[in-house]
């Protein structure tokens, strides 16, 4: 299936959506010496906001992908996220993952404890759609630190 310069397999027109902003929005990301990575999330109140990665010569000042599109969220007032997705350029041989700091990020601000979290690889801006993976949080992060 073809969504707006995006092919994908098994996923939904909301999935599409939030996986192009993440798109579009990695192709902002400030990069020294890392790579590119772009986020969205699904607010509480069913709009989508994106983030990307921004690298700093000074290690701890930047800001992942996820937590910049999130915070994004926040600045609209939702306190609240339904699912999240994050692309990287297929260039590299890491895995889409989100960073521990991030999946933390995510687990405080997840509507629910089940939120979804699609990663995928692009490449000539297109999503290449062998990459897309769709993981809960508690898959990727089954220790959260709570209350």
């Amino acid at each position: 299936m073809t969504h707006q310069g995006i092919t994908m397999a098994k996923t939904n027109k909301k999935e599409n959506e939030l996986l192009n902003t993440a798109l579009k929005t990695m192709n902002n990301a400030y990069v020294l010496w890392g790579f590119k990575v772009g986020a969205a999330v699904l607010a509480e109140d069913g709009k989508t906001y994106g983030g990307c990665n921004v690298e700093t010569w000074v290690s701890g000042l930047g800001i992942c992908a996820e937590r910049c599109a999130i915070n994004h969220a926040i600045l609209h007032g939702n306190r609240k996220i339904k699912m999240v997705a994050l692309v990287m350029h297929a260039d590299t041989n890491k895995e889409p993952r989100p960073c521990g700091a991030c999946l933390q990020y995510i687990y405080d601000f997840a509507e629910n404890p089940k939120i979804k979290i699609l990663m995928a690889k692009a490449k000539n801006g297109r999503i290449l759609f062998e990459t897309v993976e769709v993981k809960s949080i508690k898959e990727l992060l089954p220790f959260p630190f709570r209350k």
